[in-house]
């Protein structure tokens, strides 16, 4: 590494440090709105984490690191499939939020010895406390969390790092050829470089790390949940409606346009029997958007929306009274998106209308749901491309052309339904692939 690289480096560190006490009251302001957050400062801040065994002779400890939810179960299928080839291997799971730490606990907690953590923050003595607990063989990092001080810590101590399900935006990866001072030294460190697209391997090859593969979207392989599914349809058998119209992963902003776009066209008018479901991406933000929700229903002479969590008897999945009518519902739960994707006609893509980048499209058309998208999809450029070619989305430029082209009735077809699946279903076995190069190299 050169010496500028070393003195960037340091100065990170010493920002990072000095960003501390600012760390901590982001913490404590978002606890306010998610308890979660005032839990495990032990982890974050000292590397406190819980015990980690010797690893016994002839076994390795695999520790991932999954920032957050759709990073924890991008990488679900290759850590169970290799859990079961490699049933001896102890897991080491890291995340940064605290839906993807209950998300990780959710979907790995049969794994041999798991252990759970919040990772520290990238300061290099808590990268080398945190290294020297977790005494892991391997350490796979899932798409674009690039730390410095971590990746070259782990190295330095002989830890075969990996970045998998790699992919990189046109805002990071402008901001890797900017610093390329210290993201080509950082990338060379890797053990492994496993990328999604040919698009993604080229702006790596550029900045001096030839990937080891290209193994397409480990999300495509993500297995499906049919008692979710089931529960999906038992809940659009409750519901009398002719349509259902979901906006998924909503993000701030995205949730107003929809309202007013459906107040603009009085859409509830032309459209008395159609019912339209909004699910946010973040569990905080329910109360906020029930707000806008209840504010809308009364400017649109409907009725008060539900909550999906208060709509259902516990246990029996049961409608309650007042489900059945209902316009407008929050899908205010954690966990369900299967669920929600099999009540829907259709699903309008959380993330793509406003300069979000948009969320992942893969799992409605596995479940047969067709998308329709904003401009904004740069997050997932080569499965949006993908998914328009195959007629398993469309795209539109805002939402009230969205709803001017629902009211027409071009809805979610059976056609469009098909397309879909068999888009997802072409795209699988990225986890095959990614093991293969993976088992060559661990």
């Amino acid at each position: 590494m050169s010496v500028f690289a070393r003195l960037f480096l340091g100065i990170y560190s010493l920002c990072l440090f000095v960003l501390q006490p600012v760390l901590a009251i982001y913490l404590f302001k978002r606890s306010l709105k998610q308890p979660e957050y005032r839990q495990a400062w032990g982890q974050r801040f000292l590397a406190r984490l819980p015990h980690f065994s010797p690893v016994p002779a002839g076994q390795k400890r695999i520790w991932v690191h999954a920032v957050s939810v759709g990073e924890a179960h991008a990488v679900s299928p290759l850590v169970h499939h290799w859990a079961k080839v490699h049933p001896q291997h102890e897991w080491a799971i890291s995340c940064t939020t605290p839906t993807g730490l209950a998300t990780c606990k959710q979907l790995y907690a049969g794994l041999n010895n798991v252990r759970f953590f919040y990772l520290p923050y990238d300061l290099p003595w808590l990268v080398k406390k945190c290294v020297r607990q977790v005494k892991a063989h391997a350490l796979w990092i899932v798409e674009t969390e690039i730390w410095p001080n971590l990746l070259l810590g782990a190295a330095r101590q002989g830890i075969h790092t990996a970045l998998l399900n790699a992919r990189v935006s046109p805002t990071t990866g402008k901001r890797l050829a900017q610093l390329q001072f210290i993201s080509r030294p950082v990338l060379r460190s890797l053990g492994t470089l496993v990328c999604q697209t040919e698009a993604d391997a080229a702006v790596f090859e550029n900045l001096g790390r030839k990937p080891d593969a290209i193994c397409g979207n480990l999300k495509f392989d993500v297995a499906l949940k049919p008692e979710l599914a089931a529960i999906g349809r038992s809940w659009r058998a409750s519901l009398q409606a002719d349509q259902v119209l979901l906006f998924a992963s909503s993000r701030d902003g995205e949730e107003a346009l929809l309202l007013d776009a459906l107040n603009r066209c009085q859409f509830f008018k032309r459209m008395p029997k159609a019912s339209v479901w909004i699910v946010p991406r973040h569990p905080q933000r329910f109360e906020e958007v029930f707000d806008l929700m209840a504010d809308a229903a009364t400017r649109m002479g409907v009725a008060r929306p539900v909550r999906r969590s208060a709509s259902f008897n516990a246990g029996n999945n049961v409608a309650l009274a007042g489900f059945g009518q209902a316009r407008l519902v929050l899908g205010d739960s954690m966990g369900e998106m299967p669920a929600y994707y099999n009540v829907a006609d259709l699903a309008l893509l959380g993330g793509s209308w406003l300069p979000f980048g948009g969320q992942n499209l893969i799992e409605a058309c596995a479940y047969g749901c067709p998308v329709w998208m904003g401009p904004h999809t740069f997050n997932f450029s080569k499965a949006a491309q993908d998914a328009l070619a195959a007629n398993a989305a469309r795209r539109f430029d805002n939402l009230i052309s969205v709803c001017d082209e629902y009211l027409a009735g071009h809805q979610g077809t059976d056609l469009a339904k098909k397309a879909a699946f068999a888009y997802a279903r072409s795209h699988r076995g990225a986890t095959q692939r990614s093991f293969d190069v993976l088992n060559r190299a661990v």
